[in-house]
């Protein structure tokens, strides 16, 4: 993936847009609707914020890890392969554990984002930010509003 070269500032001006979408996809659905299979796939709602959470989770991490100057030695380019491996633990969640999850990682992501020097915003962070943020937020809110489109 190829990283993104314009002022941090856009950068988070380009999450916060894409995360409001996000949100606004998700208001106002019942706890039947949030929990309900097959908003993305055979994932209800529920799943869905609990993978996005766990992903920026896991973003945060490693950004953590590497503002440390140190490398965790994970690989994460098959992210298939690893939604795989995590959806049985996220969707054992209950919703409020993964509206939590779903809302606490975002807002600690944010924050450290927020907080970065420009001279912090290294090519690692720039590279990762895409798709750990809005790419994310973007392709997973386009299908929860084609979802409720098809039950209204």
């Amino acid at each position: 993936m190829a990283k993104d070269t314009r002022a941090p500032r856009e950068i988070l001006a380009h999450i916060v847009s894409s995360r409001v979408a996000l949100t606004s996809a998700i208001f106002g659905l019942s706890d039947a609707e949030l929990t309900a299979p097959g908003a993305v796939g055979k994932w209800s709602v529920k799943d869905v914020m609990a993978h996005i959470g766990h992903w920026e989770e896991v973003c945060l991490e490693e950004f953590q890890i590497h503002l440390r100057s140190e490398r965790s030695g994970k690989d994460y380019r098959d992210a298939l392969a690893l939604n795989d491996q995590w959806e049985a633990g996220l969707q054992a969640l209950s919703l409020q554990q993964s509206i939590a999850l779903f809302e606490t990682s975002h807002y600690q992501l944010f924050g450290l984002l927020s907080a970065l020097s420009p001279e912090q915003w290294s090519n690692y962070i720039r590279i990762w930010v895409p798709g750990a943020t809005w790419h994310h937020f973007e392709e997973h809110s386009e299908q929860i509003r084609a979802r409720r489109q098809g039950l209204s």
